[in-house]
């Protein structure tokens, strides 16, 4: 039937897309945001496109609770904590166990000195690139704890007693004469006792462990000039819980004077609100005295973050004591590193270790409000936190699990992971929104994806290259697609074939980008979208397909398919001969809807792709329509 004269029509163009937009009702959302979007991120122009998918490297028995990587005189090294076991491996060789006696917890790691140290919340671990062993039963500093000691005592306190180790050395002042010693502690009844005379290992000498001395089978020549100290004796003696300070922790961080050269720890549960400093650059000693206790003893340290020359430490939200610290670091006129804190921002706490990394210098980590940063006020410098998920925090803050939550920095995005295989990606690519009058409050654009069963989290890097790896409740290590150029790169939880660029046994991303529930500028009168005219502008892929669906207030809410068409691409690199085509036009394609959609107050047009090994992606939407009677209902 013609068209009849008089009647105008009308046109919706939805286009230069962000990101989405669960913040408040769907018809009241941009235009160029989505209110339904599952499975999608920004391709390089910021346009919507399917994720890339992962597949599956290894599998091991036990809960994945740690993948690390650091490179060890040039050559990289992978580690895999799974289960109670520590095991290396790579892309191509399975894990090969290196330890057992781990706990079965989530472990996090940091490189410092040319090794990996490893909290466990049950042992302090170190990696040196070919072997690992508990710090505590390594080679942990021993230090000098008193100097210039008389035979019968005194001295000068020198060093403070090391955490990890309970070995500890006396200096001692010679006369020629004196043959015993008496030590500044007793000696454990286990354990060695050594002594060098003048810098010579000796052991012609006995031990009274009780009364804490040792008696020389020759007395110690006195000194040639000088107070110069001629007996050294290094001994066991244990405080009790010293060892448990640092093994229980389950945090870590690095930091220091100018650079970050020390090792700070904490998610100890029976200090919650201390950390400890290590020596520099050896975390194998932690001075018993080094430790801070940061804000209420009742609210525990959550993690780090790094504000310019200061160290952030964020702590559980208890609603009335502050909740971030500013570490600061800086020599005393005694030569000596001191880390002064000072209280910057109360109300903004941390639930989840696992959340805190930096998007392009901006310090992020989870609260039960969303994603917050830490910031500097534009007028006053003051530290103040800003939220950056604005667009997502409706529905992140509902989430379970938050407190379990993992987040990596992963090519531009802030990448956080849920329990149940929920992801929130910041994109820190695309340009920000200004949501206040202060223009340093800005929010990220954000994506929604499902499917993804990470526990843990490993972004590599390699030149340009980033790798995201994952680990799972069941002892799976994962890869993320982005080194497939094929079309199997859009599958979930396959295996690499024999072709390097193939994956295969993969499973359907549901991907999904939606309209706001538009009412086309007022819900007061009904429209029609035409058969002509509409259509969704589709990204061009190898192999790629559409199925469009709307939704309206007529349908009472229920989405109906409109149209459905495959759009596939001749590529020689990577044929399906299942679905050979002779069209080589590697531009956007349409699939036009060819559908009247009749008197509605308000419409949305769904676009969605859940077919295996197919791209997707939305450059534009196109609705045509006219407008009729007043709605009367």
């Amino acid at each position: 039937m013609a068209r009849k004269r008089g009647v105008k029509i009308r046109q919706t163009v939805y286009n230069t897309f962000k990101g989405a937009d669960f913040s408040t009702d769907p018809s009241l959302v941009e235009k160029y945001r989505s209110p339904l979007c599952t499975n999608i991120v920004a391709d390089g122009g910021g346009m919507p496109q399917k994720r890339s998918g992962w597949r599956v490297l290894h599998s091991a028995s036990g809960h994945v609770n740690g993948l690390f990587a650091a490179t060890f005189e040039g050559t990289e090294k992978m580690l895999a904590h799974i289960g109670t076991k520590l095991y290396t491996w790579s892309d191509t060789t399975a894990p090969t166990q290196l330890l057992t006696g781990l706990p079965d917890h989530k472990s996090r790691a940091a490189f410092l000195g040319g090794k990996l140290w490893i909290v466990t919340g049950n042992g302090f671990y170190v990696y040196d690139g070919s072997t690992a062993q508990k710090v505590s039963a390594s080679d942990a500093y021993v230090p000098t704890t008193t100097i210039t000691r008389t035979p019968t005592g005194g001295g000068v306190s020198h060093e403070d007693i090391n955490l990890l180790t309970p070995y500890r050395k006396n200096a001692f002042q010679t006369d020629g004469s004196t043959k015993t010693f008496e030590l500044d502690a007793d000696i454990d009844d286990t354990g060695t006792v050594k002594a060098w005379v003048w810098g010579t290992e000796t052991t012609a000498f006995t031990v009274d462990r009780a009364n804490g001395t040792i008696t020389m089978t020759t007395a110690p020549a006195a000194p040639s000039a000088g107070q110069e100290d001629g007996l050294v004796v290094q001994f066991p003696h244990t405080v009790d819980g010293y060892t448990d300070r640092i093994d229980k922790c389950t945090i870590l961080s690095t930091y220091g004077v100018g650079t970050n050269d020390r090792l700070v720890v904490s998610g100890n549960p029976d200090f919650p609100n201390q950390d400890w400093i290590s020596g520099l650059s050896d975390p194998t000693y932690f001075p018993d005295l080094s430790y801070t206790a940061v804000g209420a003893e009742s609210t525990a340290i959550v993690g780090y973050c790094r504000l310019g020359s200061y160290q952030g430490i964020v702590k559980a939200d208890d609603g009335g004591d502050s909740t971030v610290f500013l570490r600061r670091a800086e020599m005393n006129s005694d030569g000596e590193a001191v880390f002064p804190l000072q209280q910057a921002i109360a109300g903004v706490g941390s639930v989840s270790p696992g959340s805190f990394a930096s998007l392009l210098d901006d310090p992020l980590f989870l609260t039960r409000n969303g994603i917050y940063a830490i910031a500097s006020n534009a007028i006053t410098s003051e530290k103040i936190a800003q939220s950056r998920s604005y667009y997502v925090n409706a529905q992140l803050t509902q989430e379970p699990g938050l407190e379990d939550a993992e987040a990596v920095i992963w090519n531009g995005l802030y990448v956080l992971v849920l329990p149940n295989g929920h992801v929130y990606a910041m994109d820190g690519r695309q340009t920000k929104s200004y949501k206040s009058s202060s223009m340093g409050d800005f929010v990220y654009e954000c994506y929604y994806w499902e499917n993804v069963p990470a526990r843990c989290l490993m972004c590599r890097r390699s030149g340009t290259e980033e790798s995201l790896y994952f680990g799972t409740e069941d002892g799976k290590i994962c890869k993320f697609n982005s080194d497939i150029s094929t079309m199997s790169r859009f599958s979930d939880g396959g295996t690499r074939t024999g072709n390097a660029s193939q994956v295969a046994g993969g499973q359907a991303i549901d991907a999904v980008w939606a309209t706001k529930y538009d009412d086309d500028g007022t819900p007061a009168l009904l429209k029609t979208m035409i058969k002509r005219g509409c259509c969704v502008t589709i990204k061009p892929f190898a192999r790629s397909s559409g199925a469009v669906y709307f939704r309206s207030d007529r349908t009472e809410g229920v989405s109906q398919k409109i149209a459905e068409q495959t759009m596939d691409i001749l590529d020689f690199a990577d044929i399906d001969f299942e679905r050979f085509t002779f069209n080589t036009d590697d531009g956007p394609q349409e699939i036009f809807l060819n559908r009247k959609v009749k008197n509605y107050k308000r419409l949305q047009i769904i676009a969605r792709n859940s077919e295996n090994n197919e791209g997707f992606g939305v450059f534009q939407i196109t609705k045509q329509f006219v407008v009729g009677n007043y709605a009367k209902r």
